[in-house]
């Protein structure tokens, strides 16, 4: 059975802060002096030791490193030597444990029973490429040396149950589409308890036990995508990692791909892009290792032109704005993950919108988006959320070519929309959006918009 761990988590640490040893080395030192504990050697070699596994730092530098990443003296004490370093990327428990079945139940455990939290941004592994780089590798060979260890006793459940539990959270997937997150969100905790209970407590054979965790890794993800529209992204990385556990533990690359995909997705919507082209490349390459699903692969494709796009690279977004549209036209498989349902011609002129809107590109991003406005051409009526997005980026459009008045007409019942619907992914790019039209020698018309919505903030701090 593999055990594989992720690297040490000093190095991720360094790295999310883009420190040298050498340069690490020095703010710990200069950390250690000024909480009293006296001056310490600043070498980059003992921070290169620290991060090999070969030597524990003594207990003062370990609290000062420990303040450094605001990890209290209480967790360093409670946990020791490198575990505690997980508590500062927020996904203690999820990083640290081996890639194996018990691991990935209890995974399921504790994010099925986690309380929300406020909103925060911690990323730690999923920010640095060599992060990523090992987090793909060990998903592979735990998928590898996955290894089914099903409850010996337990109430017994058969494939004709799961498909029920399948059929459940697929009308759950519909439900978050037309009404929206947040009542959708209690159902999505109850059905992420009850499979979570199942996994750990029901007897079943290998083939449905396979499939069992498939649903986890499916309930997990979306569990994390809800709490990246409500503001609690620890919470959100935290249900993605432990998908990829649930679906390294079925062997399932789509599965696994998915929830690097939707990860992807978060930091491109918090505008956090580095390491967002090197998780959907980890992505694509689990496609690679099983058989193509040219939905998921499309769905790769696009995700990418929107982080490029944000990068302000035009010839890359081209090229996978185009891959897009020749994956997606390929013939769908009968056995493509229900999760890709959502992928089809509008959401893909949706996203190829967005990103000319990022790009700068007014005509193009408006030719993609202004035609799923017009109820005539539209066969079918847009999501609010998506609705507001789109109504966002076209604004962004018109913004972008200096007509600050127009964008106004397009986001003028945003902050109504987001009052009965709230959205943080929508709330995120309406932001960005006010600073773009704060920063463009404002007409009357926009300065009056923007007034009225620093008013809006102020009285949502408030309570």
């Amino acid at each position: 059975m593999n055990v594989q761990k992720i690297r040490h988590p000093l190095a991720l640490l360094r790295e999310q802060k883009g420190m040298t040893h050498g340069a690490y080395a020095l703010l710990v030192a200069q950390t250690h002096a000024e909480l009293g504990f006296g001056t310490m050697a600043a070498r980059r070699e003992k921070v290169a030791r620290w991060e090999s596994g070969r030597i524990i730092p003594e207990s003062s530098a370990q609290l000062a490193i420990a303040h450094l990443h605001g990890v209290p003296r209480t967790e360093v004490e409670r946990l020791g030597w490198p575990d505690w370093l997980y508590s500062a990327t927020g996904h203690s428990e999820v990083l640290s444990a081996p890639w194996t079945y018990g691991s990935a139940v209890e995974a399921m455990n504790r994010i099925a029973h986690a309380a929300p939290r406020a909103t925060e941004h911690r990323y730690g592994l999923l920010s640095c490429a060599d992060g990523i780089a090992d987090l793909a590798a060990a998903w592979l060979d735990g998928a590898k040396g996955a290894e089914w260890l099903p409850a010996e006793r337990g109430q017994r459940i058969a494939c004709s149950t799961l498909a029920v539990l399948e059929d459940r959270q697929k009308q759950l997937h519909h439900l978050y589409a037309a009404i929206g997150g947040r009542p959708v969100q209690p159902l999505a905790d109850t059905e992420l308890r009850m499979i979570s209970d199942l996994l750990r407590n029901a007897s079943c054979d290998q083939p449905t036990g396979a499939r069992l965790l498939g649903l986890a890794s499916d309930a997990a993800t979306f569990a994390g995508w809800l709490a990246v529209e409500s503001g609690d992204q620890t919470r959100a990385q935290s249900a993605f990692l432990t998908s990829m556990r649930c679906a390294a533990a079925a062997g399932d690359t789509r599965r696994g791909a998915y929830a690097m995909l939707v990860a992807a997705k978060q930091k491109i919507d918090l505008w956090d892009l580095p390491g967002t082209c090197e998780l959907l490349d980890a992505a694509r390459r689990l496609c690679a290792s099983s058989r193509p699903s040219p939905r998921m692969l499309a769905i790769l494709a696009s995700t990418h032109a929107m982080a490029t796009a944000m990068e302000g690279d035009a010839d890359t977004t081209a090229r996978h704005l185009d891959a897009t549209l020749d994956l997606y036209a390929a013939e769908r498989h009968e056995d493509d993950l229900d999760c890709t349902d959502w992928v089809n011609l509008e959401s893909i002129r949706f996203q190829a919108g967005f990103a000319h809107a990022y790009l700068g590109a007014t005509d193009q991003a408006l030719d993609h988006l202004l035609p799923l406005y017009d109820r005539t051409e539209a066969a079918t009526a847009i999501p609010d959320r998506d609705g507001a997005l789109g109504q966002v980026h076209i604004a962004l459009a018109h913004a972008g070519a200096g007509d600050g008045d127009t964008a106004v007409q397009w986001i003028h019942n945003i902050p109504e929309s987001l009052e009965q619907s709230p959205s943080f992914c929508v709330e995120s790019h309406f932001q960005h959006l006010l600073a773009k039209l704060d920063t463009s020698s404002p007409t009357p018309v926009v300065r009056d918009f923007l007034r009225d919505q620093r008013t809006r903030t102020t009285r949502a701090a408030a309570a």
